[in-house]
């Protein structure tokens, strides 16, 4: 359970868990990485195609 112990206009000061700490960790992780990869995809998504020949040629280039 966790219990607000100060609110100020800029911060909130809260107690918590460990175990809860953790998990919230663990989710902030997991949504930073759904952003990056719905970024990467809208930008896969504007991307013109390539045939097999041109991504080979791309990656090679790298």
């Amino acid at each position: 359970m966790n219990t607000v112990v100060e609110r100020t206009p800029r911060s909130v000061t809260v107690r918590l868990s460990t175990r809860r700490w953790n998990r919230m960790l663990e989710l902030e992780k997991a949504y930073k990485l759904a952003r990056i990869i719905k970024r990467s995809m809208n930008q896969v998504e504007s991307e013109p195609c390539m045939t097999a020949e041109e991504a080979i040629q791309t990656l090679r280039a790298l």
